[in-house]
């Protein structure tokens, strides 16, 4: 009984990683298909935080799928890692004022305000905050590319999910990664460049499946 058991949990398991795999897949190539015309232009509205006016214009001749990495999965305590993440904004609040040469930022660090320039400086001063939140919470991190200057980016949409998440309870985040091979131009140039597909989900908030989209100054 206990052995039939086990393996109905384990079949049970395995389906629910293909049906995931599956999904984050179709998104991709929707996603994708979008973007060479093949496909729904709504595809573009895939992307997690909504369609910035460069990603509305981007477009692509033609893609492949060329390689896929780990899939990254985890699950964690939401209070937690909203505290962490608050650390890390009260060094760069702190890291700020001095670069700016102001006596105070204020409590809300207004992204707007982080020039790239700006955001560079700030990994020095926010480096050990960084690779605290990179240890504890290592998948939520690497969407909230926490340690990289896009982590300041104004438009940096996984934070707006975190805002929505709450503090309560526990999150999971899973990211399937593809290296996509585009060739461009009329030489067919080749280009390597990669597609990240998420879904957090907490109490409150369940992003779906969703792309993560580069910032405008970083495609990483």
């Amino acid at each position: 009984m206990l052995r039939t058991l086990t393996c109905c949990v384990a079949l049970f398991a395995m389906t629910s990683l293909a049906q995931d795999d599956a999904d984050a897949k179709r998104v991709a190539e929707t996603y994708l298909n979008a973007l060479t015309g093949t496909g729904d232009e709504a595809g573009k509205d895939l992307l997690l935080g909504g369609v910035t006016m460069n990603a509305q214009l981007f477009s692509l001749e033609n893609w492949e799928f060329k390689s896929k990495d780990p899939v990254k999965k985890e699950e964690s305590d939401l209070a937690h890692a909203v505290a962490m993440m608050n650390d890390l904004d009260k060094a760069g609040r702190s890291a700020l004022t001095k670069l700016m040469g102001m006596d105070q930022v204020g409590d809300d660090l207004k992204m707007t305000e982080v020039s790239q320039a700006d955001a560079t400086k700030l990994l020095g001063p926010t480096r050990e905050k960084a690779a605290a939140f990179n240890k504890a919470h290592a998948v939520l991190a690497y969407v909230l590319r926490v340690g990289k200057e896009v982590y300041w980016h104004p438009k940096n949409p996984m934070r707006a999910v975190l805002q929505k998440a709450g503090t309560q309870g526990k999150y999971t985040i899973e990211v399937h990664r593809w290296v996509i091979l585009s060739k461009e131009g009329a030489a067919k140039t080749p280009r390597e460049w990669p597609l990240r597909v998420v879904r957090f989900k907490s109490g409150k908030v369940d992003s779906g499946w969703k792309v993560l989209p580069a910032s405008d100054w970083n495609a990483e």
